[in-house]
Parts: C-alpha cells; sequence; structure tokens
C-alpha cells in the first residue's frame, strides 16, 4: 500500500474537523509560519493537536511508508499499555481507517493514525547538552534513568528502540518513552521484530528472531552508564554523546576493552555506582541480556540528599532576592536557576517561585503557560500559596481567560490549605464589587478580620480602612487608628503612610505632624506613592520639618515619577507657580495631563484652562 506525501497530510490536517472521522475534535496547532506543528521521521509525520473541549494535546502520527503488521502490532500494544499506569509511558490508541486524505500517490482516501498524548520535552542528548554545565542536573537525570531502567527491566514488554530521540526529558526533569513501533508486548510471543533498533544502541549480534521482553537489556545498560559517566565527568559529552550514539560506536564493540571511550570511563571508576553500571554493562555485552542481574543494580542514590538539598537551593534563591536593598540589583538570572533546580527535586516552594519567574520575567523569558504549569506543579505539592497565584492569574486573565469567580474558588482553596494573604484577596474582591461581583462590604470586614487577627499585615491594613471609613462597619478613628498601627509595626508602607496621616490630622490620635513625617519618610523606602507626596506637603507647608520648597518639589517629583496621580498635580503646580522650581507652563501642562488621564478632577479641570489658551 502506497501513503499519501507529508505535504498532502499537512493540507489533510489542516481541516481536521473535516478530514478525522472519530477525532473530529482535534485542531491542528499552528506555527508562526501558520504552517502544522509537526516532526517527521523515516516513516511517519507526527502533527502537535489540541482537544478544544479541554485544551488537551495530543499527538497525531501518520505514517508515509508501509510496514508489515503495523495495524495489528498497535491493537496489541494499546490493548497492553491501557492497563500500565506509569509516567514513563504515554497512553496510545490506533485507528485503522481515520484520516481522510486527497492523495496523488494511492487510489486509497482513508489512512491509519496513531493517537498519542503530546509529550512536550528535549530529546535525551539534547537535555544533556543543555546542561553540560549543570551537574546536578545530570546527576537527577542518572537517577531518574535508573528509576526509569529498574522499572522498565521486570515488565513483560520492552521499547525495543531505546535512543535519544526516543527519550524526552520534560521541563520538570522527569522522562518519558516515546515511538512505540518496535515495542515486543507478551501478545507478539514467537514474532520476528518489526525492527531492530539503532545499531550504536542495539547488542552487535542482536537479530529480528530475538524478540522479546529483553530486547532493551544492552541499551539500557549502555545509556544508563552513559549518564552516571557524563554525570562525573561533563568533559564526555561534547566526545561521546550525540542522537546517533553514546559512549560506544557499533565499531568498538569487537574492541570494547581498549576502545578511547572504555578509557575515558576507566579514569573515573573512583565512583562507586559507575563501577557497578559499568559491570552490569560488560554483563550485558557478554551476555546480551541481564535476565541474571537484579533491577536494583539501577536504584541510584538520591544526589545531594535530594529534598535537604533542594530546599537549600530554594533558601539560597530567597535570600538572594529578599536580601538585596537595591532590587534593581537582584540576580534574577541566578535566583531563577537555583529556584528551577529545586523545583525539578519537587520542592513545591521553588515551584511556586518558578512559577512567578515565569509570570514576571524574572531572570527569564515571560511565559504565561510554563508560569501556570509550575504553579499547578507547586499547588498539587500541597503548596498553598502556588493555590492562591493560580487564583490570581484567572483575577487578571494572564494566561487564561479573565474568570473572578474561578479565581475565587481558587483563592478559597488556598484559605483551607491555610494562606491567609488569600483571605485579603478575596475580600478586596467584595470591597470594590470586581469582575461584576457585588460590592459587600460586611464580608469584605470579615475576611479582613480573619487575616488581621491571624498577623497578616495587610490584613490588619484593609481593615482600618473599613473603620477609618465606615465601610461594613461603624466608623470607628480609634480602632482605625490601633489596626494602622499593628499594620505599621511590621513595616507594612500601607500602614505606615497612612497612621502617618493619622498623626498629621489627628485621626484617632492626638496630631503630631514630627511623628507623621517618622512614618511617611519610613514608607517611602519602599516608594510608597502616598508618603512620597505628603513628605512633598509637609516640607511645603512646613508641618513636622522646617520649611523648604525645594524639597517639596523633589518629592512632589519623585511620587510623580512613580505614577501617583496626586504627586503629578502638585509637580505640576510647582511648575506653574514656581514652587522650588523655576516657573514652566510646557512642563505644568505635561503633568497636569498625566494627572487628569489618572481621574484627577482638579487637575482635569486646569488642563483644560492652560491647553485653550494662548500661554
Amino acid at each position: 500500500m502506497n501513503y499519501p506525501l507529508i505535504s498532502e497530510y499537512i493540507e489533510a490536517i489542516k481541516s481536521a474537523e473535516d478530514n478525522f472521522e472519530e477525532l473530529s475534535y482535534l485542531r491542528p496547532v499552528f506555527d508562526t509560519d501558520g504552517l502544522p506543528v509537526m516532526s517527521a521521521g523515516g516513516f511517519s509525520v507526527v502533527f502537535k493537536m489540541k482537544d478544544e473541549q479541554n485544551e488537551k494535546f495530543y499527538a497525531v502520527k501518520c505514517f508515509t511508508k508501509e510496514q508489515e503488521g503495523r495495524s495489528e502490532s498497535y491493537k496489541l500494544i494499546a490493548d497492553e499499555l491501557e492497563f500500565v499506569s506509569s509516567n514513563f509511558l504515554t497512553s496510545i490508541k490506533f485507528y485503522e481507517k481515520e484520516l481522510f486524505v486527497d492523495s496523488g500517490q494511492t487510489k486509497e482516501t482513508e489512512f491509519p493514525v496513531l493517537l498519542m498524548d503530546w509529550v512536550e520535552g528535549e530529546a535525551l542528548d539534547k537535555y544533556i547538552h543543555d546542561n553540560a554545565n549543570n551537574q546536578y542536573a545530570l546527576e537527577i537525570l542518572s537517577y531518574r534513568f535508573g528509576k526509569l531502567s529498574a522499572w522498565l527491566l521486570v515488565q513483560p514488554f520492552a521499547h525495543g528502540d531505546l535512543k535519544p530521540d526516543n527519550i524526552l526529558v520534560k521541563e520538570d526533569g522527569s522522562i518519558v518513552l516515546v515511538d512505540y513501533d518496535g515495542m515486543y508486548v507478551p501478545a507478539m510471543k514467537g514474532q520476528k521484530a518489526r525492527e531492530l533498533g539503532s545499531p550504536n544502541f542495539r547488542h552487535p549480534s542482536h537479530t529480528e528472531e530475538a524478540f522479546g521482553e529483553r530486547i532493551d537489556d544492552f541499551s539500557i545498560a549502555l545509556i544508563a552508564l552513559s549518564i552516571k559517566a557524563f554525570s562525573l565527568n561533563t568533559e564526555l559529552i561534547s566526545e561521546y554523546c550525540t542522537n546517533d550514539f553514546m559512549l560506544f560506536r557499533i565499531e568498538d564493540y569487537p574492541h570494547i576493552n581498549s576502545c578511547q571511550a572504555m578509557s575515558s570511563i576507566l579514569n573515573i571508576v573512583y565512583d562507586d555506582e559507575l563501577t557497578s553500571l559499568l559491570g552490569t554493562f560488560m554483563i550485558a555485552y557478554a551476555k546480551n541480556s541481564l535476565n541474571f542481574v537484579s533491577p536494583n543494580m539501577f536504584n541510584l542514590k538520591n544526589p545531594k540528599d535530594g529534598q535537604a538539598y533542594a530546599e537549600s537551593l530554594y533558601n539560597q534563591a530567597r535570600n538572594l532576592c529578599e536580601e538585596t536593598k537595591d532590587k534593581s540589583k537582584i540576580n534574577y538570572k541566578k535566583a531563577f536557576e537555583m529556584f528551577y533546580e529545586a523545583s525539578l527535586l519537587g520542592n513545591a516552594d521553588a515551584q511556586c517561585c518558578l512559577g512567578c519567574c515565569y509570570k514576571n520575567g524574572y531572570g527569564t523569558t515571560k511565559d504565561y503557560t510554563k508560569s501556570k504549569e509550575w504553579y499547578d506543579k507547586s499547588a498539587k505539592n500541597g503548596n498553598s500559596r502556588a493555590l492562591r497565584h493560580i487564583g490570581f492569574l484567572y483575577h487578571d486573565g494572564i494566561g487564561v481567560k479573565q474568570d473572578i469567580k474561578k479565581a475565587i474558588e481558587w483563592y478559597d482553596k488556598a484559605i483551607d490549605a491555610g494562606d491567609i494573604s488569600a483571605m485579603v484577596t478575596k475580600g478586596a474582591i467584595f470591597y470594590y464589587g470586581i469582575g461584576g461581583i457585588p460590592i459587600d462590604y460586611e464580608e469584605a470586614v470579615k475576611l479582613y478580620t480573619k487575616a488581621a487577627e491571624k498577623g497578616d499585615d495587610d490584613g490588619m491594613w484593609r481593615l482600618a480602612l473599613c473603620y477609618q471609613k465606615g465601610k461594613g462597619v461603624e466608623q470607628n478613628p480609634q480602632k482605625a487608628f490601633e489596626w494602622f498601627k499593628q499594620s505599621a509595626d511590621k513595616n507594612n508602607s500601607n500602614g505606615l503612610c497612612d497612621l502617618g496621616v493619622c498623626y498629621h490630622y489627628g485621626y484617632g490620635v492626638v496630631k503630631n505632624y514630627k511623628r507623621a513625617v517618622e512614618l511617611y519618610e519610613k514608607a517611602a523606602l519602599d516608594d510608597q506613592k502616598g508618603s512620597l507626596w505628603r513628605l512633598g506637603h509637609c516640607y511645603e507647608y512646613g508641618q513636622g520639618v522646617e520649611k523648604n520648597l525645594e524639597k517639596a518639589f523633589g518629592w512632589y517629583k519623585r511620587a510623580a515619577e512613580r505614577g501617583s496621580a496626586e504627586g503629578q498635580w502638585r509637580l505640576a503646580q510647582c511648575y506653574r507657580y514656581a514652587r522650588g522650581v523655576q516657573r514652566n507652563i510646557r512642563e505644568a501642562l505635561c503633568w497636569y495631563k498625566k494627572a487628569s488621564e489618572q481621574g484627577h478632577e482638579k487637575a482635569t479641570d486646569v488642563y483644560r484652562l492652560l491647553k485653550d489658551s494662548s500661554f
């Protein structure tokens, strides 16, 4: 039977909804050039598809050449894997006459496809090269491939073509085997192999008659030995790691004891695990089987004590971000790398921080899809902050469709998991009536109170505002002052500023300009915008400090440049009336306009007046 050309498959896939029989719910994923995302091999082409209903991605494999027994083999493989629960494999389903293709190569119009879960990852050799300067990543890779090896050796089936292209390493470091064309399952007993596998990864005496559950033994031993060697001596990677071979080529096998690669390995046999893997490989080389070797030989120790090391990395990265006073000098790239390493080890806190890195572009390129993926991983590992951050994504419509109700669902999950800040965020939704949610000050106060009583400084500040304004509670300046003070005592910049306001105007406390200025100055260390222009006000009118119009202008300018509408209005006034600066109507007009665009009513009126005048 002849099969369509790749170009003909592309045209069919573009109209998948019309050309698929059972899989008409799938749609192709297109690249930046408007072409379906795909990869082609010797016998097939694989398209990336998306289920529009659940947004899940799939791989659809279409065949370009005939292979004897393909249909029957894939049916047997699919039946076997249906009941295998393992993250090392992906599910598959074979469809006999599924895709309609208008082909000039054959009179046939309906062709088989193989449906698989889409695996986003790097081929083993590429991952190793990309992490050649990250020894720990290679140690983890060696450990994880050992786990895969120990598992695969006790299965009644075999992959049949283990090589770098068919071993994908996902972003979280987990390993998945793909391409099951050469797989053996028990129902195939007595058959001949449909393919022999890649020459440099199969035993030199391997034939199509030797088709059974042990056909992976030699390649398992070879790849496990290779990865371990690369993790111990990364200089070996450039010479002995490609998609075509690892350590040994087929021409090395007749004189394996004296080849150059073996000499390189013998230089690092000081490592007990490498020595054991080398011995295992030599048994596989001698017997073409590991039938008499315990799979436990591949159970390597988790490097650096796993979680303890991950926690150490996480703490280092957090300290790097939090202890640098000048935020512009934070080495986000280094922090990102440490969060990433700790995340691969399963550290939930690091995974949440990694989600923030991808969301904000800290040390890496912004990627909202990856951000949510890492938040999801963190949440599944029990991190309550990650639940709240997922809520933020739906709250703001970042990487997902904005959905306040869904955001609230995630905030509730975070609250149930003990996240106090989620109470505050949810309270703000009811306080401001965000996303169509009706304003409910009483509900907001309940949430703010719970958070405040649990020690959350932002909850304290927001609860104080409610008492100050009489929103959801009876107006009470004294209680407002008390909660502002508790928030300020925790160095909350908003609490510091508003406590300063209380002292400035005598709200709930005796008026004290000097104390107000002290609090404003402390809040200004965090560039709290309200404190910046209020300090300008104090200097302009000599309240708590000696009157100084130049300093007043400087504080107004700082507030204006940081986006404060009030600061922009006051800066414009300075330029207009030459307060602490030379008179400049054009500059004044510019700042009036900025303040007006933020809804500052006075600025709007003056801007209209000046704009229409002939100054």
